[in-house]
């Protein structure tokens, strides 16, 4: 029994250690099999530039990034090279298709596609170069002019994937109308002549098909009639001295800036930061239901894709106010109102300049600027823009009398004006004054 009982164990030893060491051998070829299999994962490419960014067919392109090795293929806007005249990880050498067209460059490998961020504008000998397109913004039925070379054999214009309707062409410029059916948003134009066809590209060439308000919610402030004006405000009354349509206050106003465009509405007073929250007056469309804007916006609007126009005068300002990097230092609030909260933007003049806006000789800014730049009380997102109940415009400024009551100049308070005219909202791209 004891002999017995000794094989017993020493047969379940050796079976242990059999078993041990296949589970060891399974382990090793487990995490052997894991290391060669990522071992053969291709990287993903990626393509950081191209070089030059604009040429003729046939001429050789070097697309430089990373992980470029063995490319299975390089197309120019969705067309194939002509050839791969070299490829390394690092850049890629290829030529230009005869029927290649303005767009992304993109190279495939067996980790991925690479997409180039910017656009390889195609030139084509004979076929028409554009240099500009005036305005940069305009509504379908409405006629822009392209200005460039080669215009007068102009035949056909795409805008998008529409045909527009060619009004007139000279050897400069070709003058067309936007075609019923076009989507609103950034467009390429696609210009065919004699000499062949040529497209622009969104990046380089900036052109928008854009949608506005209806014209009884712009405020123009020249109509008579209160129901196309539309429009209600209020005033803080220790603080605005002044605050209407310029036609009714011209005799009360010290600072009234010359007219833009007719009537406008004017604000005066002295500011109190600590006092009010510089909030001096406002004005803005009075409150509409839910859904009054609702076929304007439809159903998935962007915040990219919302402007608010006005164009504006600040009035004169306290010395180094204009060029404070200070972000306190605000000029204007303007907002889009919801059911129960706002999103505004509160620049101040060095952002107005940053972003490229300058005044004319007598102070007026036209401001077309994306609902993107737009926060305070709620996010970008939180609401969707169909439920806007109104837009509006409030005078803030960070200077003032502190909370001394009267304002006014004699008890140390700054006199401050704000002007503005042609207030509305435009979708899918800047206003084109």
């Amino acid at each position: 029994m004891n002999k017995n009982y000794n094989l017993l164990r020493k047969l379940q030893r050796s079976l242990m250690v059999a078993t041990m060491v296949a589970l060891g051998s399974l382990a090793v070829s487990c995490g052997d099999d894991e290391e060669d299999q990522d071992d053969n994962i291709a990287p993903i490419p990626t393509i950081t530039s191209i070089s030059p960014d604009s040429a003729e067919p046939g001429d050789d392109i070097t697309i430089t990034g990373t992980d470029l090795s063995d490319a299975t293929s390089v197309t120019f806007n969705e067309v194939a090279a002509a050839a791969i005249v070299s490829n390394t990880a690092t850049e890629i050498v290829a030529t230009l298709p005869e029927n290649a067209s303005t767009g992304k460059v993109s190279v495939a490998t067996a980790g991925g596609l690479a997409i180039s961020e910017g656009d390889l504008t195609v030139i084509v000998i004979g076929a028409a170069v554009v240099e500009s397109i005036e305005p940069i913004s305009a509504q379908v039925g409405e006629n822009i002019v392209i200005t460039g070379i080669d215009m007068e054999t102009v035949s056909s214009v795409k805008i998008g994937d529409v045909d527009a309707t060619v009004v007139s062409t000279t050897a400069t410029t070709a003058e067309v109308t936007v075609g019923e059916g076009t989507t609103y948003g950034a467009k390429t134009l696609t210009i065919v002549n004699e000499g062949g066809s040529t497209t622009t590209s969104v990046e380089t060439t900036k052109f928008y098909v854009i949608q506005m308000i209806d014209e009884i919610y712009q405020e123009t402030f020249d109509s008579e009639n209160p129901d196309v004006i539309g429009m209600t405000g209020s005033a803080d009354g220790e603080e605005s001295t002044v605050h209407g349509v310029s036609t009714e206050v011209s005799e009360e106003a010290t600072d009234l800036p010359p007219a833009i465009d007719g009537a406008f509405f004017h604000m005066e007073g002295f500011s109190s930061m600590e006092y009010s929250t510089s909030y001096m007056a406002q004005l803005g469309l009075r409150t509409q239901d839910v859904g009054t804007f609702a076929d304007f916006f439809g159903d998935a609007i962007a915040a990219e894709d919302v402007y608010f126009n006005i164009q504006i005068n600040f009035g004169e300002l306290p010395e180094g106010y204009a060029t404070s990097e200070d972000a306190a230092d605000i000029l204007v609030g303007l907002r889009i109102r919801f059911e129960t909260d706002d999103y505004e933007w509160t620049p101040t003049m060095k952002e107005i300049h940053d972003l490229g806006f300058e005044a004319d000789e007598n102070g007026w800014y036209n401001l077309s600027v994306p609902a993107t730049l737009f926060d305070d009380d709620a996010a970008i997102g939180t609401f969707a823009f169909k439920d806007m109940k109104r837009y509006a415009v409030a005078q803030r400024r960070n200077y003032g009398a502190g909370t001394a009551l009267p304002l006014s100049t004699a008890g140390g308070g700054v006199h401050a004006t704000l002007s503005f005219d042609n207030v509305s909202i435009s979708l899918g791209g800047p206003l084109s004054y």
